[in-house]
C-alpha cells in the first residue's frame, strides 16, 4: 500500500508540474503574440482615458491659446505623475503643443517593438533603451483644433513586461505550492487514519473509526469506511455466534447418539438384542436431524453469498396464504389453534414463488408453535402505499408475553429461539425468511404489544 507521505509528495509534484506547464504555455503565447500581458492592456486603457480627458479640455476651443496650453500642461503633468511616466501632445505636423516634461523623454535611439494596435488606431509599443524598457503608446484624437496625437510613456524599468509577468506567475505558483502543503495534509489525514484502522482491523480489533465530520468526498469516503468496519464487525461477530450456536446444536444430538451407541454395544456384548432396534432408529433420527440442520445452514450461507436469482413468477399473495394455512393445519388441530384469515384484494405481482412459500411456511408455523393451546393466529393481507410505492403487506399475530427490542431483533438471528427448551425447531426459520424477503426488496419486522407478537412482511408490488 502506498504510504501517505509519498502520496503527499506526488500531489505536490503534480501541482508544480501543472504550474510549470501553464507558465511555459503562457510564455509561448506571449512570444507568438497570441496573448497580451497585463502591462500592454493597462497602457491601452490609460491612453484611452487620457484621450477622453484631453477631448474634454479642448472641446469648444477654436485655437490653441497660451491659457489652453498651460491647462493642458497641468493635466498632462498630473496624469503622468500618477503613473510615474511622461505625457505629451503633438499636432498634425508633429510639433509638441503640450507636455509634462522639461527634457524630451525620447531621443530617437530607442528600439520599438509593436505590441498592439487598437480599433481606435492607438498603438502600444515596448520600448528599449540600453538595459531599460518601458511601454510607449500613442493615439490620434480629433478635436476642434484638428487631429492631435496623445503620447504616453510609462516608467522606465530594468525588465521587459513579459519577464515581469512571468516572474509574477512564478511567484504565485510558489505561494500556491506552499499553501498546498496544509491542504494536502488535510486531504490525506483521513487516509492516514484509515491506514491505521485497517492495520488494527487486520489484527482483529474493530474498535477504531475514522473521524468523518467533513462534508466533501473525503468525508464520504470516511463514512463509507466506518460503515464497512461496522458491517465487518457484525459479520465476524455473527460468524462467531453462528459457530458457537451450531456447535451447541450439534453437541446435543451427538451426545444422544453416543449414549444410544453405548447402550447398543453393551447389549450386544452381553448377547442381548432387546431394545437394540429402538436405539439404532433413534441414532438414525438424530443423524437425519443433524443432516437437515447442516443442509439448512448451507442453504442460508448460499443466500448470503450468491446474487439473488431473478423474480420470474407471477403470484397472488392471498392464494399463497390460503395454501400455507392448509399446510400448517396439522400443527393447529392437535392443539386446537384457530387460523383466522383477513384477506383484502391484492394484485398479482412478480416474485420467486417457491422462496416466498418458504417464508410463509416458516412464519405461520412459528406463530402456531409459540401460540398457547386453544389460541388463535390472525393472518391479514392487503395492499398499502408507503413512500410513493405500493406494497403487499402481510401481518401474522399470535398471543405471546411482551418482548424487549433486543429480543425482537434477535428472533431473526440464526439459532435464536424463544422458549428454547419448550418449542421444537432449530431457530433458522425466521433467519431464512428475512434473507428471502430482503432479496425481494422488502422488509420483515417483529413487534410486541399488549401480549401479542406480530410479524409484518412488506413486499414491493412489482407487476412488470
Amino acid at each position: 500500500m502506498m504510504k501517505v507521505s509519498r502520496l503527499y509528495l506526488k500531489i505536490l509534484f503534480a501541482f508544480i508540474l501543472v504550474q510549470a506547464v501553464a507558465i511555459a504555455g503562457i510564455g509561448g503565447l506571449l512570444k507568438m503574440g497570441h496573448m497580451r500581458p497585463p502591462f500592454t492592456l493597462h497602457a491601452k486603457n490609460r491612453t484611452e482615458a487620457l484621450k477622453q480627458i484631453i477631448g474634454l479640455e479642448t472641446d469648444g476651443a477654436t485655437r490653441l491659446t497660451p491659457e489652453l496650453r498651460a491647462r493642458l500642461d497641468r493635466v498632462l503633468d498630473i496624469y503622468a505623475n500618477a503613473f510615474s511616466g511622461d505625457a505629451w501632445i503633438t499636432d498634425e505636423r508633429g510639433v509638441t503643443v503640450a507636455q509634462s516634461y522639461r527634457t524630451p523623454p525620447l531621443t530617437g535611439e530607442e528600439e520599438l517593438e509593436l505590441k498592439l494596435v487598437t480599433k481606435q488606431n492607438d498603438r502600444i509599443y515596448f520600448i528599449r533603451k540600453g538595459d531599460k524598457g518601458s511601454i510607449y503608446s500613442y493615439g490620434p484624437l480629433k478635436t476642434p483644433l484638428g487631429t492631435l496625437t496623445v503620447h504616453l510613456l510609462n516608467e522606465w524599468i530594468t525588465h521587459n513586461e513579459e519577464v515581469w509577468f512571468m516572474e509574477g506567475l512564478l511567484l504565485m505558483a510558489t505561494v500556491a505550492a506552499l499553501l498546498l502543503i496544509p491542504v494536502s495534509r488535510r486531504l490525506t489525514r483521513p487516509m492516514v487514519q484509515m491506514t491505521r484502522s485497517a492495520q488494527q482491523l487486520a489484527r482483529g480489533d474493530f474498535t477504531p473509526r475514522v473521524f468523518d465530520d467533513r462534508k466533501d468526498e473525503m468525508g464520504t469516503l470516511a463514512r463509507t469506511f466506518n460503515h464497512m468496519v461496522n458491517s465487518l464487525e457484525k459479520m465476524v461477530r455473527g460468524g462467531r455466534e453462528l459457530t458457537a450456536n451450531l456447535s451447541h446444536e450439534l453437541r446435543s444430538p451427538l451426545a444422544r447418539i453416543r449414549v444410544s451407541q453405548q447402550i447398543v454395544l453393551e447389549r450386544l456384548e452381553a448377547g442381548r438384542t432387546d431394545g437394540v432396534v429402538k436405539h439404532v432408529r433413534r441414532m438414525e433420527e438424530e443423524i437425519d436431524h443433524m443432516d437437515s440442520l447442516i443442509d439448512q445452514i448451507m442453504k442460508l450461507s448460499k443466500l448470503d453469498l450468491q446474487e439473488p436469482p431473478p423474480r420470474e413468477d407471477m403470484a397472488d399473495m392471498n392464494v399463497m396464504l390460503e395454501e400455507a394455512a392448509e399446510r400448517v393445519g396439522p400443527l393447529t388441530g392437535a392443539r386446537s389453534i384457530r387460523l383466522q384469515l383477513y384477506l383484502s384484494p391484492v394484485p398479482a405481482f412478480r416474485c420467486r414463488r417457491q422462496d416466498l412459500r418458504i417464508v410463509l411456511d416458516n412464519v405461520l408455523s412459528n406463530a402456531v408453535k409459540y401460540s398457547p393451546d386453544n389460541g388463535r393466529v390472525d393472518i391479514r393481507c392487503g395492499a398499502e402505499w408507503e413512500d410513493d410505492r405500493e406494497a403487499v403487506v402481510i401481518r401474522v399475530s399470535n398471543a405471546y408475553p411482551p418482548l424487549s427490542d433486543d429480543e425482537l431483533e434477535a428472533v431473526f438471528a440464526p439459532f435464536r429461539r424463544l422458549g428454547y427448551d419448550e418449542v421444537e425447531g432449530n431457530g433458522l426459520g425466521l433467519a431464512f425468511a428475512r434473507k428471502i424477503v430482503e432479496d425481494h426488496g422488502g422488509t420483515i419486522r417483529a413487534r410486541s404489544e399488549d401480549e401479542t407478537f406480530r410479524v409484518t412482511i412488506r413486499l414491493p408490488l412489482d407487476r412488470e
